[in-house]
């Protein structure tokens, strides 16, 4: 059962997906690449933020820290648009032909998975989460454009784009699995959380 801040914590990332949403096809975004582009990412951050804010209850000082990765992992993500074009150019980047290599969505388990192997073989206890700080950041950024464009799986190609009840829910749900997660894996230094867990 979800505390009151846990649920009210999902609500809110609910408004935000749909804020975010609204706001990108109101003209004086649409009116300029950069903003549309500014934007559009900061709600990817802004969204993976509250997720791993929402999963950990920012209970101690690395949650706040992790909370802040999992957001610029996520607006990291965009980063393939310019790596992809060769180019620093807005309007080059925006002009893809096809999807950059950092919007497969079948990458992520492979980087998580070569992430959890390299904290294996030097564990530093801070970063012990790090492989579920990144999935959030990247399944986040991923469902949302996947409400637009659908996921991409590559090498076997893309869905339809995701209905947006299904992408709304997936997202207010992260944090709820996350939190699960991490107790289960027991993934976490803070130990506030594994208590509060406890009296679920």
């Amino acid at each position: 059962m979800l505390s009151w801040r846990q649920g009210l914590g999902c609500a809110t990332i609910g408004c935000v997906c749909a804020v975010a949403d609204l706001s990108v096809h109101t003209s004086w975004v649409n009116n300029s690449d950069f903003v549309r582009a500014v934007v559009d990412n900061g709600a990817h951050g802004v969204l993976a933020f509250l997720c791993w804010a929402v999963a950990t209850g920012l209970q101690c000082n690395d949650d706040i820290i992790h909370s802040i990765l999992c957001g610029v992992l996520s607006c990291a993500v965009d980063v393939d648009h310019f790596l992809a074009a060769g180019s620093l150019n807005l309007k080059a980047a925006l002009s893809l032909r096809s999807r950059p290599p950092f919007h497969a969505t079948t990458l992520i388990p492979v980087i998580a998975m070569l992430i959890k192997l390299a904290s294996m073989l030097r564990p530093i206890p801070h970063l012990k989460p790090l492989p579920w700080i990144f999935i959030v950041a990247w399944f986040t950024h991923h469902i949302r454009d996947g409400f637009r464009r659908g996921l991409w799986l590559w090498p076997f190609g893309s869905t339809d784009p995701l209905p947006y009840w299904l992408y709304l829910m997936a997202t207010m749900l992260t944090p709820v699995v996350t939190m699960v997660i991490l107790y289960v894996t027991n993934s976490r230094k803070c130990k506030v959380m594994m208590t509060s867990i406890e009296h679920l």
